[in-house]
């Protein structure tokens, strides 16, 4: 594999190559999917990666024969981005479909709704009332006229409906049931975030995009797709960049490694870190793109609190969502072992536990034993007795996590998206371009890539 700890390295059987020299900072998914692409394009790239590891919040690490999913988890079938990606790297036969269930709690018992008959069992489900569902139909009338603007390129095409909270609009359209265990459990699960504080954007981009497309089974931790497209190009873990600076056609990247400094020219470079970080790194940042990134843009702080069991529980869905009524802080459990077999030695379980923004925030310095301490009431509620069965723990902490919308942030991603100049020799990827998902970051390094290799800038 093309990653190093200290100087530079090429990949395994690649000569220079006679391309021009591109550099991309950042290591997630954004960055690996652009450098791919540029490298197909005949660029010889360089990925800056500040962390021991790549990834991003699209990492895995083994912990006690249990391979755990730091940030990222799920994998929905909508994902052609990233289908596309695995396909070109030959692991599209690896990538399977599931049609599992995807839960909801209410009154201490979980009621579950299959991926693939959503609407026969939304009309069965006791999990909400006749009037409710009558109700619902209002969420496809809007759907469909929102549809058209739900995209993953530049989800600032929203920007029109973009006015009110999600808990708005639920009082507007709907009722309070449909917002305490329709909206609000999908807003908490994917955002960590109530129907209170996130746009309506983010809620039917979840319906439109997310629920009811299945979801892919992935061969080892979430981590697969990021290691194979890294086997491509030249990785340096450990490379912090400190400042990125064009002049014309020439860019240069000043980074850190090893406490060595460094400087390089290069023809060409990608952006790819959390939207506060970007101003910091490019002092030539537009000026509106500046304000926007550090004034406008609010990002979610993230636990994921991991679980690896001695036993299968006894429950076949692939999430469990939290409504707020059920428990303040615990917003949705993963069952891993259900969505992905490989996590798990046989005969074990593993589960994930994500938990509400503000709450983290109040805790972020805790330990993890005091966390697991209050955790562990709130995980019962799904899984009985979930204690007894631990056989290994770790919490993951994300701050910044996922950006964390309200009402006007996608007028400001469109203003943002507006300002890019697709002549210049830097651009930037991330998941302030669309929607904070891993499919909505590799579609912008894809876009990054393209406007680069458009510019005629290879040689």
């Amino acid at each position: 594999m093309a990653i190093t700890q200290g100087g530079a390295t090429t990949a395994p059987g690649r000569g220079p190559r006679s391309g021009e020299r591109a550099i991309v900072v950042g290591a997630g998914i954004a960055g690996m999917s652009a450098a791919f692409r540029l490298h197909q394009q005949g660029f010889d790239v360089t990925v800056l990666e500040a962390e021991a590891d790549i990834g991003g919040r699209m990492s895995s690490i083994d912990q006690d024969g249990f391979t755990m999913n730091r940030a990222a988890n799920i994998l929905p079938a909508s994902y052609k981005a990233i289908r596309g990606l695995a396909d070109d790297v030959g692991l599209g036969g690896q990538l399977g479909r599931m049609d599992g269930a995807i839960a909801t709690l209410r009154d201490g018992r979980i009621r579950r709704l299959r991926s693939d008959h959503l609407v026969r069992d939304g009309i069965r489900t006791d999990l909400l009332s006749w009037r409710s569902k009558l109700k619902a139909r209002r969420l496809l009338v809007d759907a469909l006229r929102m549809r058209r603007s739900l995209s993953y390129e530049n989800l600032g095409l929203a920007a029109r409906f973009d006015v009110e909270t999600a808990a708005a609009y639920c009082d507007r359209r709907l009722n309070e049931e449909l917002r305490e265990y329709l909206v609000d459990p999908v807003l908490r699960a994917l955002f960590g975030a109530d129907a209170d504080r996130v746009s309506v954007v983010d809620f039917f981009f979840a319906a439109v995009n997310f629920i009811g497309s299945g979801f892919m089974q992935y061969p080892g931790g979430i981590d697969f797709l990021v290691r194979a497209l890294a086997e491509h190009v030249d990785v340096r873990v450990g490379a912090r960049a400190t400042e990125v600076r064009h002049d014309g056609r020439t860019v240069t990247v000043q980074w850190e490694q090893a406490g060595q400094e460094h400087t390089e020219a290069c023809a060409a470079c990608v952006i790819a870190v959390v939207g506060p970080a970007v101003a910091p790194l490019y002092p030539q940042l537009d000026s509106t793109q500046r304000r926007i990134l550090t004034e406008e843009l609010d990002y979610a702080s993230l636990f994921n609190a991991h679980l690896g069991l001695a036993s299968v529980p006894d429950e076949r869905a692939l999430i469990v969502q939290v409504p707020r009524r059920e428990d303040a802080g615990l917003c949705v459990v993963t069952f891993d072992h259900n969505s992905s077999p490989s996590l798990v030695p046989p005969g074990k379980g593993k589960l994930s536990a994500y938990w509400l923004s503000s709450w983290c925030e109040e805790r972020f310095d805790w330990t993890d034993e005091a966390l697991f301490e209050e955790m562990f009431p709130a995980i019962d509620k799904v899984v009985p007795g979930v204690r007894s069965m631990v056989e290994t723990t770790r919490i993951d902490r994300w701050r910044p996590a996922v950006l964390m919308s309200r009402p006007g942030t996608y007028s400001a991603v469109a203003e943002l998206v507006r300002c890019i100049d697709p002549e210049s020799p830097v651009q930037l990827a991330g998941d302030y371009l669309s929607a904070s998902s891993t499919n909505g970051c590799a579609v912008s390094g894809e876009l990054a890539a393209a406007r680069l290799v458009a510019q005629g800038v290879r040689s």
